[in-house]
């Protein structure tokens, strides 16, 4: 479902540079769960973005169902990743002025759907996450576990057959995490959603199907 060959990732600044990713192969099939571990700066995010078809890699391939999304332009990798990716951020990344309702639909608007049905599928996304009370409520009226919900309703809207989690459960109190890994297992195995996330929680790292381990940008299966 989706594959990297060679992915590598060099930063630069002035006369310095800085490889982040040397050399990164996966692959993961569809309906799999990989966790991805590693210490903080191993690179375990920007692997993620390169994925994602967020950032552009250095060298390297990233194929999502056989086609190689840094061969795209830009316009074919944006259609790709609102049509066949969803992405779940640490940090949430919910537009402030908009309600619940409204953020799980905007990657809708993007996509260019309009009418009741786009809104029926962010209600029914809402509710399956347990916030049919609180789609009105804008980001700042809701705690950290309802926002990182009604992220993962957003990341789920166009149905993708790809989800990127980005430490999906850091922010989070004990319960809360729980909540949410019970709610991406249920995913998966209702969707067959192929799920990538990286983690540092120990027990989405015990109920994944492989786990992958970088460290100094390689990895290790």
């Amino acid at each position: 479902m989706v594959e990297a060959r060679g992915l590598r990732k060099i930063y630069k600044n002035g006369a310095k540079e800085l490889e982040v990713l040397k050399g990164i192969d996966l692959k993961a099939e569809k309906g799999e769960v990989l966790a991805v571990l590693g210490p903080s700066g191993a690179g375990k995010s920007t692997l993620l973005h390169l994925l994602g078809g967020l950032d552009s890699p250095t060298s390297g391939e990233v194929l999502i169902n056989g086609v190689d999304i840094y061969s795209l332009g830009d316009m074919e990798r944006a259609r790709m990743r609102n049509r066949k990716i969803g992405f779940v951020f640490q940090f949430y990344h919910l537009l402030p002025e908009f309600d619940a309702l409204e953020n799980v639909l905007m990657p809708l608007l993007i996509k260019g759907e309009n009418g009741k049905d786009r809104r029926d599928r962010g209600v029914e996304l809402l509710s399956s996450v347990g916030l049919e009370g609180r789609m009105s409520h804008k980001p700042g009226q809701l705690s950290g576990g309802e926002q990182q919900r009604v992220a993962i309703a957003r990341a789920l809207v166009n149905e993708p057959e790809l989800l990127l989690c980005d430490e999906p459960t850091g922010n989070l109190d004990s319960e809360t995490g729980k909540n949410i890994i019970a709610l991406l297992w249920e995913l998966n195995k209702r969707r067959k959603m192929t799920l990538i996330i990286v983690t540092h929680d120990a027990q989405i790292a015990k109920d994944a199907k492989r786990v992958l381990h970088i460290r100094d940008g390689k990895i290790n299966q």
